[in-house]
């Protein structure tokens, strides 16, 4: 097709058939006569060059009897206005606003050279070439370039048309490709026309076989992407390695961003230019680059590049930090395993420290009274505890991280407790002033009088009542977004009984706790007594809630509930049962570098457990805990606090109780003046976040926004209003269908797609669907999850869950039990009924020793 037909057919009779109107303002006079040879019964040509008046009264009429299926086309033989007071004064400027204009400087793709490259785009380079020369090459020299050159056998055998599409095909060819060409000779004399032609490639193998010819062809690829990215010189020990002519540059990365973009080639793309890298010592001859450009050809540019964001993050130029992170996080190279694991601790680390900072700017508008500074908690600062948590579980995810990135942890650590330290000062300031707990805020021992006890006056409300150890605010307020989802619920706040430990915190959620529960320290040991009997164990605060409600009343831990089997239901005549869990506490305690990947099962157990609680006919569910907690990693040399002496019982290395001396690091409040009765004379604490014994990196028991503001969320359930995704199904890979694993940091694909596409709902109905992803391995009561969704740009740091759109295909990072090796499933679960998403992926670890 000649570039005036091109322009005839597939722009301006197109666009006059879209709006019947077309102007075209052509100061190079360039499309005179293709407007000319418009001229139809149906379309109206008028050259305004004939004269300015006479065809505009011919433009007015022509457009005011223009009928349907007519069309009105005006030739004005100058440039386009493009100031608004020009357009004002064109006459014909509105007849382009009542249909259109040609060229749009509006529209990309409308000036001569796009043009001239989409009508022969196996000839862009030689365009290029000549437009470099000639910005105003005619027609017919356009029309000369390519002298009708093609490619028939390359075009069958690799069915393909087109200069680019041709080059992909030939470097990805299947073997079946590979098996047509070997069976060809041809083929070869018009490889390498077509490498001359569009690159500027002259083969110097001298083999005729495909698997040469690719090798050549992949590294000049490669190579000059890299090449043409650099913005600075080459290594002079890399001159001699062939590099594509400029003009091919658009065809260079058109095919790089191709092969890293497209899912079936990924991992030839990472194999070809990794052999590449070795082949080229490009790692180490190009150690000093810095300059390297936005595309991560090669794998050593991602690691550079990571270099780059650690060091901007420790010069604090979060600009750039966020440019680099934006641009190469998600390179082909950051879905190896490692290098996610390393991403996401930068991403971390940035999102933290930027947190940290706008916090830091506005607190100082909210620490002037107690009330300001509590709201401000449960609006923002509660989020900086959140993004610590995930930061610091991205620290332990990553081994080498203080080797990798040294100096960036405990710099993001101290910025962290820069934050908090003196929000931690002006409360404890408070409550030593005021008392505790702080005014129009409900405590713990008022919760179950004021919100359950009103709905168990009469029979038939049925209510179950979460006792969840250890949920403090900011997870309470994740694990609210996502009950939100599936429920009515409604999130507020009380506060802990001093202090702030298990034994004394379960023991204030019970019924009547304002009045009859006390606090007792005898022979150097605290004890929590309801009506003076303890109840510092569970069985025995279990026999209060008997006590008081009978055969209305059942209990069992949480995990024994979402355990049992369908058929199996809770009595009816139960009105209130209490479902308790102290996984999160318990871990803490015993295993604190894991416990917050560990807090997503716990949070997974209780929406399934709300939506089994459905199921089974309860109306309200009442999510409730006893204290929160603090994370003490970013504890620094000597972060201790001195006990003033050795009167006081020291309680979770947070508390004195009793009577003695106290120093100004200490907060102190009277026993009438703590908000439970007790026969211990002085509550003292320290006034900032530190322990009395160095090296806890988790404790609760002292006063702190973390310990002892708590979350209470209260949900109405409605019939058939908690769902899972009935009708999706998500499509698991691993490495294009490999089976073994040889990390424990799996990168799985997941791909959301319709269930049933049919007269009665399809792709188009499907909707956005939250997917828990884990590793199984065993059956049965033996089932054992030996690996999860690690937190990442995907995946929810609180819940462990990950939100697919439509169609859409994501990679989450599986992290493996490190103590599991063996066969295991991989399964998309819905996180509330607990329901498979699909067909399982099975697989198998095969880690190198």
């Amino acid at each position: 097709m000649s570039i005036e037909q091109y322009i005839k057919s597939d722009i301006l009779e197109k666009r006059l058939a879209d709006t019947s109107v077309l102007v075209i303002y052509d100061g190079e006079q360039r499309y005179h006569q293709l407007a000319q040879e418009l001229a139809t019964d149906q379309c109206t040509v008028i050259d305004v060059g004939e004269g300015s008046l006479a065809t505009r009264q011919q433009a007015i009429s022509t457009l005011s009897q223009l009928k349907s299926g007519k069309q009105l086309l005006i030739y004005v033989p100058k440039a386009a206005p493009m100031e608004e007071e020009e357009k004002q004064k064109d006459p014909f400027a509105l007849y382009a606003v009542a249909g259109s204009v040609f060229p749009d400087p509006e529209r990309s793709g409308d000036n001569y050279l796009d043009i001239c490259l989409k009508a022969k785009p196996d000839q862009a380079t030689e365009i290029r070439e000549l437009f470099a020369q000639n910005e105003k090459p005619s027609f017919d020299v356009i029309n000369a370039i390519g002298g009708g050159v093609n490619w028939p056998t390359l075009q069958a055998a690799l069915g393909a048309e087109g200069a680019s599409n041709l080059l992909f095909k030939l470097m990805v060819a299947s073997k079946e490709v590979q098996a047509k060409l070997a069976a060809e000779s041809s083929w070869y004399t018009e490889a390498q026309s077509l490498l001359s032609s569009s690159l500027g490639l002259a083969l110097r193998t001298k083999q005729r076989s495909w698997s040469a010819i690719a090798d050549e062809l992949w590294r000049f690829v490669l190579f000059s992407e890299f090449v043409f990215e650099l913005n600075e010189a080459v290594p002079t020990s890399l001159a001699d390695v062939p590099v594509a002519k400029l003009s091919a540059k658009p065809i260079i990365e058109e095919l790089g961003d191709n092969l890293r973009k497209h899912t079936d080639y990924q991992n030839l793309y990472i194999e070809r230019a990794s052999s590449i890298e070795t082949e080229l010592k490009l790692d180490s001859l190009c150690a000093n680059i810095t300059k390297l450009g936005h595309r991560d050809t090669f794998p050593f540019e991602e690691k550079c590049y990571l270099r780059q964001a650690i060091d901007a993050l420790l010069a604090d130029n979060g600009d750039l930090t966020r440019k680099i992170v934006s641009e190469h996080a998600n390179s082909v190279w950051s879905s190896n395993s490692e290098s996610l694991v390393n991403w996401e601790l930068v991403k971390s680390s940035q999102r933290l420290l930027e947190t940290c900072e706008d916090l830091e700017r506005e607190l100082p508008n909210f620490i002037k009274k107690q009330n300001d500074l509590i709201e401000f908690y449960q609006s923002s600062l509660r989020r900086a505890d959140q993004l610590h948590r995930e930061f610091e579980q991205a620290v332990n995810d990553c081994p080498n991280a203080d080797e990798l990135m040294p100096g960036v942890v405990g710099l993001v650590r101290k910025h962290y407790r820069k934050l908090v330290e003196p929000v931690q000062q002006g409360f404890t300031h408070f409550t030593h002033d005021s008392g505790w707990p702080p005014a129009e805020i409900v405590s713990n021992t008022q919760l179950f009088d004021s919100k359950v006890s009103p709905l168990l006056k009469s029979r038939g409300n049925r209510v179950a009542y979460l006792m969840v150890d250890a949920l403090r605010y900011e997870l309470g307020y994740e694990l609210n977004k996502q009950l939100a989802e599936d429920a009515d619920t409604q999130l507020s706040v009380s506060f802990a009984t001093l202090p702030s430990i298990t034994s004394l915190g379960m023991a204030s959620l019970l019924p009547g706790a304002y009045d009859k529960l006390s606090l007792a320290l005898e022979d150097g040991k605290t004890k929590a007594l309801y009506d003076g009997k303890p109840v510092g164990e569970a069985e025995e605060r279990m026999g209060v809630f008997k006590s008081n409600y009978g055969d209305r009343f059942a209990e069992m831990p949480l995990k024994d509930f979402v355990k049992m089997p369908k058929k199996k239901s809770v009595e009816s005549s139960v009105d209130l049962l209490v479902l308790r869990t102290t996984e999160i506490d318990s871990f803490f305690e015993s295993h604190p570098e894991d416990a917050p990947a560990m807090m997503q099962r716990e949070l997974k157990q209780i929406r399934q457990a709300v939506n089994k609680l459905q199921d089974q006919g309860f109306q309200k569910v009442f999510i409730v805990t006893d204290h929160g907690f603090y994370m003490n990693n970013a504890q620094e040399a000597g972060d201790t606090v001195t006990k003033p002496d050795n009167c006081w019982k020291v309680e979770h290395q947070r508390m004195l109780l009793g009577t003695g001396n106290l120093d100004e690091y200490h907060y102190s409040l009277s026993s009438n003046n703590v908000g439970i009765k007790s026969n211990i004379q002085t509550f003292a604490g320290p006034r900032s976040l530190s322990p009395y014994r160095r090296g806890k990196l988790y404790y609760h028991g002292g006063l702190s926004l973390q310990e002892c503001l708590l979350p209470v969320i209260e949900i109405t359930l409605k019939p058939n209003v908690i769902k899972g995704g009935q009708t999706a199904n998500v499509k698991l890979d691993y490495k294009k269908g490999a089976k073994r694993i040889t990390t424990r940091f799996a990168v799985i694909e997941l791909t959301l797609e319709s269930l049933s596409a049919d007269l009665f709902g399809g792709a188009d109905d499907l909707e956005a669907t939250e997917v828990l992803l884990e590793a199984h391995s065993g059956t049965g009561k033996n089932l054992q999850v030996v690996g999860e969704a690690r937190p990442g740009e995907y995946v929810n740091a609180a819940t462990g869950t990950v939100t697919l759109e439509p169609g859409e295909t994501i990679k989450v990072t599986l992290k493996m039990d490190p103590e599991f090796e063996g066969s295991f499933k991989v399964k998309a679960i819905d996180p509330v009924t607990n329901t498979m998403l699909g067909s399982a992926l099975e697989l198998q670890t095969d880690y190198a020793v």
